[in-house]
């Protein structure tokens, strides 16, 4: 008889005592868009479609155009998959803010970092929104930076879905003029 009161009350404290001396569980990830992916994505598409590549450098106001071959698109495309894209570092060092802009009906997501250190500083997705599925990217944009003894670069890329992409270098010498770069490539120019 003293058994059937006692098990009943013990049972409870080994419960209430397993589930309350369960190890911490790690918070949920976040769930930031996969950039440097998406990135990898696009460029294996460029790599399984053939198609005539142009390229377009500016320097000082002059532009030098030529066809390239896949071998060299793929080293141009590489610019955009910074380290600091890994989704580790991403996550931890960048914060998301996301909106919908009603006057081009585009949602944005922004992620930036309070890190003054150089290396990415700034991430922009523009994805037309689908309600029944997967938002459709549109265009990425990425800017960064870095300095050594000669003075400071500042680095922005545009990745134009499945189109183009730009990559714009800003020179600021320690000692003389600030000098613009600029790299265009095309593997379909139809709109």
């Amino acid at each position: 008889m003293k058994l059937s009161r006692i098990l009943p009350v013990v049972l409870t404290v080994f419960f209430y005592s397993a589930c309350h001396n369960q190890p911490d569980v790690p918070p949920s990830k976040k769930n930031y868009f996969p950039v440097r992916d998406y990135l990898r994505s696009q460029i294996a598409d460029v790599d399984s479609v053939p198609s005539k590549m142009m390229e377009y450098d500016i320097q000082n106001g002059k532009t030098d155009s030529a066809v390239i071959s896949l071998q060299t698109f793929n080293k141009l495309a590489a610019a955009f998959l910074l380290p600091d894209l890994d989704s580790v570092r991403f996550e931890n060092r960048f914060e998301e803010n996301s909106f919908l802009d009603q006057s081009n009906n585009l949602l944005t997501f922004t992620y930036s970092t309070k890190d003054s250190s150089y290396g990415l500083r700034r991430v922009d997705v523009l994805a037309t929104p689908n309600p029944g599925g997967t938002d459709k990217v549109k265009s990425i944009y990425l800017e960064s930076s870095s300095s050594d003894t000669d003075g400071l670069k500042l680095t922005k890329m545009y990745w134009r879905a499945g189109k183009s992409f730009s990559i714009i270098h800003i020179y600021q010498p320690a000692h003389g003029e600030t000098g613009t770069s600029q790299t265009n490539v095309v593997w379909d120019s139809s709109d």
